[in-house]
C-alpha cells in the first residue's frame, strides 16, 4: 500500500491531551501520511505545542486561523488534502498505532471508498467502554445497506471520526459552519456517494469524555433534530424503501436531544417537549412494528410519549448499567 492518507486534526483550547493525539497519528505502523493540523484560533498553549511537533516531523502542516468553529476548522483543513484517502481526529482524541494501515488494507481489499472501525469511550478515570458489540465481524456494504445501518446505529454512527473517506467523496461536500452535531449533516451525503463500504469492528479509536468537550456542554442541540430532519427527507427521495427507517431516526433524534438534557440535570419546556412527543408519536407504530428495533428502544418510545417520568427512570437505570 503506497496511497498517501491525509489526516486533520482540528484543535482549539487542548493543550492537556494534543501531545497524546498527535503522538499517536506521528507514530502509525503506515507512514505515508499527510498530518493537517488547524489550530483554530486557541487560547491556551496548543498552538506552540502545534509549531514544536511541526519541527519535529516533516509530514504535519500547521494552520493557525480565527477562532470559526470545529466544523470551519475541518472545512479549513479540507483545502489542503493532497492524499487519495483522509482521517479525522479529534484533538483531544487518540488512535490505535495501526488504525491507518487496518483502514486502508480493508480499503484496498474489499474495494471500497468508506471504512469504518469500532471505538472505545475512554473516560477520565481510564475506565474504556466499548461502544459496539466486539463480535470479531468485518461487514461489506453497498450503500443501500450502508445508509440502513448508519439509521439504525446497530454498528456505528455518524460521528466523522473512526472512519476513513476517500477524498473524491467530499467534492462539493462541507460540514455546515456554525452548526452542533455538523458530522450529522453530511455524512448519509457522503455514503450515498460510495459504492462499497466496510466496517470492522476491532475497536481502533478512543473517544474521550471529558467535560469540557462541545457535546458534553451542549444542554439542548436542536441542530440534531433538524439534521435528522434534512437527513429525513434525503434519504425518503433517493432511498424510498428506507423512508420509514429514516422516519423512526428523525423520532429518535427528539429522545437523544431530550437525553442530553436529563444528562445535564436540565429541564425542557412545556411547549419544546410537546414539541418532541408529538414527532415521537407520529412514528410510534413503525417503531413498534419494526423488526430491527430493539425491544429496549420500544419500551422507551412508548413511555416518551405516554409516562415520562417511568421514561426518566427507566432512562437513569439503563445508563448506569451502561445500556444506552
Amino acid at each position: 500500500m503506497k496511497q498517501l492518507v491525509s489526516v486533520i486534526i482540528p484543535v482549539y483550547n487542548v493543550q492537556d491531551y494534543l501531545d497524546k493525539c498527535i503522538d499517536s497519528i506521528v507514530n502509525q505502523t503506515y507512514n505515508n501520511l499527510q498530518i493537517i493540523i488547524v489550530d483554530d484560533g486557541s487560547t491556551d498553549n496548543s498552538g506552540r505545542l502545534c509549531d514544536n511537533w511541526a519541527k519535529e516531523d516533516g509530514r504535519i502542516l500547521i494552520i493557525h486561523k480565527e477562532n470559526g468553529g470545529l466544523s470551519d476548522a475541518r472545512n479549513e483543513g479540507l483545502k489542503y488534502v493532497k492524499g487519495e484517502y483522509i482521517v479525522f481526529v479529534d484533538s483531544d482524541d487518540y488512535i490505535h498505532r495501526n488504525m491507518i494501515y487496518e483502514m486502508l488494507q480493508n480499503i484496498n481489499q474489499y474495494a471500497c471508498e468508506i471504512a469504518i472501525c469500532n471505538r472505545y469511550y475512554e473516560f477520565s478515570d481510564g475506565l474504556r467502554k466499548l461502544r459496539y458489540g466486539y463480535r470479531k465481524e468485518l461487514v461489506i456494504m453497498d450503500v443501500q445497506k450502508a445508509v440502513q445501518e448508519l439509521l439504525l446505529c446497530r454498528y456505528f454512527d455518524m460521528a466523522a471520526w473512526a472512519k476513513m473517506f476517500k477524498f473524491s467523496l467530499f467534492e462539493n461536500i462541507r460540514f455546515p459552519k456554525g452548526k452542533l452535531s455538523e458530522d450529522y449533516y453530511i455524512m448519509y451525503l457522503l455514503f450515498s456517494k460510495a459504492k462499497r463500504i466496510v466496517y470492522f469492528d476491532t475497536p481502533l479509536y478512543y473517544y474521550l469524555q471529558r467535560n469540557g468537550s462541545i457535546s458534553k456542554n451542549v444542554k439542548l442541540n436542536l441542530d440534531y433534530v433538524e439534521a435528522a430532519r434534512q437527513q429525513r427527507d434525503f434519504v425518503s427521495q433517493n432511498y424510498p424503501d428506507l423512508s420509514e427507517l429514516a422516519d423512526i431516526a428523525y423520532a429518535n433524534s427528539n429522545m437523544t436531544v431530550y437525553n442530553i438534557v436529563l444528562n445535564h440535570k436540565g429541564c425542557v419546556s412545556r411547549k419544546m417537549f410537546g414539541t418532541m412527543k408529538k414527532r415521537v408519536k407520529n412514528n410510534l407504530n413503525l417503531i413498534i412494528k419494526n423488526k430491527d428495533i430493539t425491544i429496549i428502544k420500544k419500551i422507551q418510545a412508548f413511555l416518551f410519549v405516554y409516562m415520562l417520568p417511568m421514561y426518566n427512570i427507566t432512562y437513569r437505570i439503563l445508563k448506569r448499567v451502561k445500556k444506552v
